[in-house]
């Protein structure tokens, strides 16, 4: 049977750069990883598969080396208010009609999410919108967002014709706020090469933006409390917190077993993974983050403020904690028993493999597709 045409929907400059190579201008998070993880899958399966991306100076049109067509929308973040919105939706219809896709796919919160839904009513075709966090469910995108952009964003939450999930939790929180049932699909990740499995493990590792949801501070506080430990944090400013970053290197000055990496290029972020004894995440909430599949996938256990679905405590992926002692006491647990890193990173291998390789999440994806073309 012949496959639709899917086009990913994406306003983030960094989507451009993963898919053709090159610099980026823009921080890559995990949804631009998830959406240029999954597209060469799809087309694999069949699918012709298409982006609309950010202008930023690009031909009209490129086709990457994959044969992915990307097609360029306007520029990010110019200008505000009911001209910025009138101005989005006619570049995002207008690119929306150059791609003539069957499908359309878009991932976080954002104003482009009901433009997106608002053309697939009116044209009649399918919209599956993907949440990127918990806040685009939890009340928090609601007070990040004017309130002008929030209805943009929640109408076209509510009229997609399916919402993928990444958790048990944001399924509830699907039912609860926006009276939808989801589709949950757990995050993909591919596995490194051999060579990143055999690397001389030394640090303790945090990576991600700076952002207030992700307490930097609390990592700085933990590398000072356990100086017996190199710690390295990878990552730089978030576009609308930029501040935070300068406090954390303020904050940090005096730890002396703390490296701070600043920005690093996304396609040399695994080799720090590689190099890593323990993945130390500080988080009040994300979605499923990308970083504890880049360090299962590497045999590093995760110790972390956060989990999602409580996947690290029921699967032995690492040491969930509370508080700052917990994480004090997961760190050195890891560090000093050789044994017990080893026995908890080959079951994060594994669990990876069986639940998060790109092949088992292409196949749940294709069955949503495939019946939403099929309607």
């Amino acid at each position: 049977m012949k496959k639709p045409h899917i086009c990913f929907v994406s306003e983030s400059n960094a989507t451009y750069g993963l898919l053709v190579g090159g610099e980026m201008n823009s921080v890559v998070g995990g949804a631009e990883v998830q959406q240029v993880l999954l597209a060469p899958a799809l087309q694999k399966m069949g699918y012709e598969v298409s982006f609309l991306v950010p202008d930023l100076g690009q031909p009209d049109k490129v086709v990457t080396g994959q044969g992915i067509t990307v097609i360029k929308t306007r520029e990010q973040y110019k200008g505000g208010g009911l001209k910025r919105s009138r101005q989005d939706m006619q570049a995002l219809f207008l690119a929306m009609d150059r791609a003539g896709a069957d499908i359309y796919y878009q991932m976080t919160s954002a104003t482009i999410t009901g433009i997106t839904a608002l053309y697939c009513k009116l044209k009649k075709k399918p919209f599956v919108f993907s949440v990127a966090s918990n806040m685009d469910l939890d009340g928090t995108s609601r007070s990040l967002m004017k309130p002008l952009y929030h209805r943009i964003y929640w109408y076209g939450l509510t009229h997609a014709s399916a919402v993928i999930v990444q958790s048990e939790d944001q399924m509830r929180l699907l039912k609860e706020n926006a009276g939808k049932d989801g589709v949950l699909i757990y995050s993909t990740f591919g596995m490194p090469d051999e060579s990143e499995l055999k690397e001389e493990r030394r640090y303790v590792l945090w990576v991600g933006s700076y952002r207030v949801v992700r307490r930097p501070e609390m990592l700085i506080e933990l590398a000072a409390r356990l100086p017996q430990y190199e710690f390295v944090m990878v990552g730089g400013p978030w576009k609308s917190e930029d501040h935070l970053f300068a406090e954390m290197q303020t904050k940090a000055r005096d730890v002396r077993n703390l490296q701070m990496t600043g920005p690093v290029p996304y396609d040399e972020v695994g080799a720090y993974f590689g190099k890593a004894k323990v993945f130390v995440n500080t988080s009040s909430t994300e979605g499923f983050p990308n970083t504890y599949l880049q360090a299962w996938c590497r045999g590093v256990p995760v110790v972390a403020t956060f989990d999602a679905d409580d996947l690290i405590a029921r699967y032995g992926l690492g040491k969930f904690c509370a508080n700052l002692d917990e994480l004090a006491a997961g760190v050195e647990s890891f560090m000093e028993d050789d044994s017990l890193r080893t026995s908890i990173g080959d079951a994060a291998i594994k669990h990876v493999r069986e639940h998060h390789g790109i092949d088992v999440v292409a196949a749940q994806f294709d069955k949503v597709f495939t019946r939403l073309w099929r309607k």
